[in-house]
Protein backbone atom coordinates (compact mmCIF):
# COMPACT_ATOMS: atom_id res chain seq x y z
CA UNK A 1 0.00 0.00 0.00
CA UNK A 2 1.12 3.27 -0.84
CA UNK A 3 0.54 6.47 1.17
CA UNK A 4 0.90 9.89 -0.61
CA UNK A 5 1.92 13.04 1.59
CA UNK A 6 -1.49 14.70 0.71
CA UNK A 7 -3.23 11.37 2.70
CA UNK A 8 -0.66 11.03 5.48
CA UNK A 9 -1.42 14.70 6.02
CA UNK A 10 -5.33 14.31 5.95
CA UNK A 11 -4.48 11.29 8.63
CA UNK A 12 -2.30 13.77 10.96
CA UNK A 13 -5.25 16.04 10.93
CA UNK A 14 -7.98 13.89 11.53
CA UNK A 15 -5.76 11.99 14.48
CA UNK A 16 -4.95 16.04 15.62
CA UNK A 17 -8.81 16.86 15.23
CA UNK A 18 -9.43 13.33 17.70
CA UNK A 19 -6.90 14.34 20.51
CA UNK A 20 -7.91 17.57 20.56
CA UNK A 21 -11.65 16.32 21.43
CA UNK A 22 -10.41 14.25 23.82
CA UNK A 23 -8.02 16.86 25.99
CA UNK A 24 -11.18 19.14 25.24
CA UNK A 25 -13.52 16.76 26.84
CA UNK A 26 -11.60 15.41 29.93
CA UNK A 27 -10.28 19.32 30.54
CA UNK A 28 -14.33 20.79 30.92
CA UNK A 29 -14.80 17.75 33.61
CA UNK A 30 -11.87 18.62 35.46
CA UNK A 31 -12.13 22.27 35.15
CA UNK A 32 -15.81 21.43 36.62
CA UNK A 33 -15.23 19.78 39.36
CA UNK A 34 -12.56 22.43 40.58
CA UNK A 35 -14.87 25.29 40.12
CA UNK A 36 -13.22 26.85 36.83
CA UNK A 37 -13.90 27.56 33.46
CA UNK A 38 -11.59 25.88 30.52
CA UNK A 39 -11.23 29.00 27.99
CA UNK A 40 -9.49 27.10 25.31
CA UNK A 41 -7.15 24.20 23.96
CA UNK A 42 -3.80 24.26 21.82
CA UNK A 43 -1.95 21.41 20.42
CA UNK A 44 1.62 22.64 18.87
CA UNK A 45 4.27 20.18 17.18
CA UNK A 46 7.25 20.05 19.46
CA UNK A 47 10.90 19.13 19.14
CA UNK A 48 10.22 15.90 21.84
CA UNK A 49 6.40 15.33 20.60
CA UNK A 50 3.35 17.43 20.82
CA UNK A 51 2.83 20.37 23.14
CA UNK A 52 -0.62 20.56 24.81
CA UNK A 53 -1.77 23.40 25.97
CA UNK A 54 -4.37 23.56 28.25
CA UNK A 55 -6.00 27.52 29.71
CA UNK A 56 -8.44 27.73 32.33
CA UNK A 57 -9.73 30.61 34.53
CA UNK A 58 -11.97 32.00 36.75
CA UNK A 59 -13.84 34.97 37.52
CA UNK A 60 -11.48 37.02 40.20
CA UNK A 61 -8.27 35.45 39.70
CA UNK A 62 -6.99 31.88 39.16
CA UNK A 63 -4.59 30.73 41.85
CA UNK A 64 -1.17 28.58 40.68
CA UNK A 65 -2.27 26.35 43.00
CA UNK A 66 -5.26 25.87 40.81
CA UNK A 67 -3.02 25.91 37.91
CA UNK A 68 -1.23 22.62 39.20
CA UNK A 69 -3.98 20.69 40.63
CA UNK A 70 -5.99 20.95 37.06
CA UNK A 71 -2.20 19.78 35.66
CA UNK A 72 -2.15 16.71 37.61
CA UNK A 73 -5.28 15.58 37.41
CA UNK A 74 -5.57 16.06 33.70
CA UNK A 75 -2.10 14.54 32.81
CA UNK A 76 -2.55 11.82 35.41
CA UNK A 77 -6.24 10.74 33.07
CA UNK A 78 -4.08 11.01 29.81
CA UNK A 79 -1.30 8.91 30.87
CA UNK A 80 -3.80 6.06 31.54
CA UNK A 81 -6.36 6.95 28.30
CA UNK A 82 -3.41 7.52 26.30
CA UNK A 83 -4.97 9.43 23.29
CA UNK A 84 -1.50 10.82 21.95
CA UNK A 85 0.38 7.59 22.08
CA UNK A 86 3.76 9.01 22.46
CA UNK A 87 5.53 11.58 24.52
CA UNK A 88 4.23 14.67 24.84
CA UNK A 89 4.43 18.16 27.21
CA UNK A 90 1.20 19.09 28.77
CA UNK A 91 1.11 23.05 30.18
CA UNK A 92 -1.73 23.97 31.51
CA UNK A 93 -1.85 27.84 32.20
CA UNK A 94 -4.03 30.98 32.55
CA UNK A 95 -5.33 32.83 29.50
CA UNK A 96 -2.97 35.91 29.95
CA UNK A 97 -3.88 39.67 29.37
CA UNK A 98 -3.52 40.08 25.65
CA UNK A 99 -5.81 36.67 24.93
CA UNK A 100 -8.60 37.78 22.63
CA UNK A 101 -11.93 38.28 24.08
CA UNK A 102 -14.43 35.97 21.87
CA UNK A 103 -17.13 34.88 23.89
CA UNK A 104 -19.73 35.96 26.52
CA UNK A 105 -17.64 33.76 29.15
CA UNK A 106 -14.46 35.77 28.35
CA UNK A 107 -16.08 38.63 28.48
CA UNK A 108 -17.83 37.78 32.18
CA UNK A 109 -14.41 37.34 33.65
CA UNK A 110 -13.50 41.08 33.34
CA UNK A 111 -16.40 42.95 33.86
CA UNK A 112 -15.55 46.37 35.37
CA UNK A 113 -12.22 45.90 33.79
CA UNK A 114 -10.80 48.27 30.71
CA UNK A 115 -10.64 46.74 27.20
CA UNK A 116 -9.98 47.44 24.04
CA UNK A 117 -12.41 46.63 20.98
CA UNK A 118 -12.95 46.89 17.29
CA UNK A 119 -15.88 47.00 15.65
CA UNK A 120 -17.88 47.53 12.24
CA UNK A 121 -19.07 50.75 12.65
CA UNK A 122 -22.55 51.95 11.07
CA UNK A 123 -25.02 53.54 13.46
CA UNK A 124 -23.83 53.79 16.87
CA UNK A 125 -26.03 54.87 19.57
CA UNK A 126 -25.14 56.10 23.29
CA UNK A 127 -27.32 56.20 26.61
CA UNK A 128 -26.73 58.18 29.76
CA UNK A 129 -25.33 56.72 32.53
CA UNK A 130 -27.73 55.26 35.06
CA UNK A 131 -30.29 55.15 32.98
CA UNK A 132 -32.77 52.13 32.69
CA UNK A 133 -34.06 52.61 29.14
CA UNK A 134 -33.37 49.81 26.81
CA UNK A 135 -29.63 50.34 25.28
CA UNK A 136 -29.44 51.49 21.41
CA UNK A 137 -26.68 49.52 20.19
CA UNK A 138 -24.47 49.23 17.55
CA UNK A 139 -26.59 47.68 14.25
CA UNK A 140 -25.21 44.49 13.13
CA UNK A 141 -23.32 45.03 9.37
CA UNK A 142 -26.26 44.97 6.96
CA UNK A 143 -26.30 42.27 4.05
CA UNK A 144 -23.75 43.29 1.12
CA UNK A 145 -26.05 44.42 -1.76
CA UNK A 146 -24.92 42.48 -5.23
CA UNK A 147 -23.35 45.84 -7.73
CA UNK A 148 -24.61 43.39 -10.37
CA UNK A 149 -28.21 43.43 -11.89
CA UNK A 150 -29.51 39.25 -11.89
CA UNK A 151 -30.85 39.23 -15.38
CA UNK A 152 -26.88 40.21 -16.76
CA UNK A 153 -24.21 37.24 -15.50
CA UNK A 154 -21.27 38.00 -13.73
CA UNK A 155 -18.92 36.56 -16.20
CA UNK A 156 -20.24 39.23 -18.90
CA UNK A 157 -19.10 42.02 -17.19
CA UNK A 158 -15.44 43.33 -17.14
CA UNK A 159 -14.00 43.43 -13.89
CA UNK A 160 -12.58 47.15 -14.53
CA UNK A 161 -16.06 48.48 -15.81
CA UNK A 162 -16.98 48.13 -11.89
CA UNK A 163 -16.39 51.13 -10.17
CA UNK A 164 -13.83 50.27 -6.67
CA UNK A 165 -16.05 53.01 -5.02
CA UNK A 166 -19.31 50.83 -5.61
CA UNK A 167 -17.81 47.78 -3.84
CA UNK A 168 -18.83 48.08 -0.01
CA UNK A 169 -16.04 48.37 2.55
CA UNK A 170 -16.65 47.42 6.64
CA UNK A 171 -15.81 50.83 8.55
CA UNK A 172 -13.92 49.29 11.42
CA UNK A 173 -14.15 51.63 14.81
CA UNK A 174 -11.34 50.88 17.46
CA UNK A 175 -12.17 51.98 21.09
CA UNK A 176 -10.94 51.60 24.53
CA UNK A 177 -12.91 51.61 27.64
CA UNK A 178 -14.79 49.92 30.42
CA UNK A 179 -16.39 46.73 30.23
CA UNK A 180 -19.80 47.62 31.49
CA UNK A 181 -22.07 44.65 30.98
CA UNK A 182 -22.55 41.04 28.54
CA UNK A 183 -25.16 39.01 27.34
CA UNK A 184 -25.52 36.32 25.07
CA UNK A 185 -25.82 38.92 22.25
CA UNK A 186 -23.94 42.05 22.58
CA UNK A 187 -21.40 44.08 24.96
CA UNK A 188 -21.70 47.26 26.30
CA UNK A 189 -18.84 49.30 26.73
CA UNK A 190 -18.22 52.88 28.32
CA UNK A 191 -15.51 54.42 26.26
CA UNK A 192 -12.49 56.53 27.32
CA UNK A 193 -10.49 59.39 25.51
CA UNK A 194 -7.12 59.80 25.29
CA UNK A 195 -7.28 62.24 28.54
CA UNK A 196 -9.19 59.25 30.35
CA UNK A 197 -12.81 60.93 30.52
CA UNK A 198 -15.36 58.38 30.02
CA UNK A 199 -18.24 58.78 27.88
CA UNK A 200 -21.80 57.62 27.50
CA UNK A 201 -22.07 53.36 27.51
CA UNK A 202 -22.60 51.74 23.94
CA UNK A 203 -23.62 48.78 22.94
CA UNK A 204 -22.02 46.52 20.49
CA UNK A 205 -23.55 43.41 19.20
CA UNK A 206 -20.91 39.90 18.96
CA UNK A 207 -22.26 40.06 15.18
CA UNK A 208 -19.98 43.07 14.71
CA UNK A 209 -17.14 42.66 17.32
CA UNK A 210 -13.89 41.77 15.34
CA UNK A 211 -11.13 42.38 18.05
CA UNK A 212 -11.18 42.46 21.68
CA UNK A 213 -8.82 41.70 24.50
CA UNK A 214 -8.20 43.54 27.80
CA UNK A 215 -6.06 46.55 27.76
CA UNK A 216 -2.33 46.58 29.29
CA UNK A 217 -1.66 49.91 31.04
CA UNK A 218 2.12 50.52 32.25
CA UNK A 219 0.82 53.42 34.26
Amino acid sequence: MIVTGTAQNDKDARKGLEIEVFVRSVSERVAASSGLDLVDIELKRGGKGPVVRVFMDKPGRITLDELENASREISAILDVEDPIGRSYTLEVSSPGMTRPLRTPKDFERVIEKNIQVAFVETDVATIAAGSDAKVPVAKEPAAKESILKESIPKESIPKESIPKESIPKESIKEIKGRLLAVSDKEVRIVPRDNKGREGAAIAVPFSALRHAQREISFR
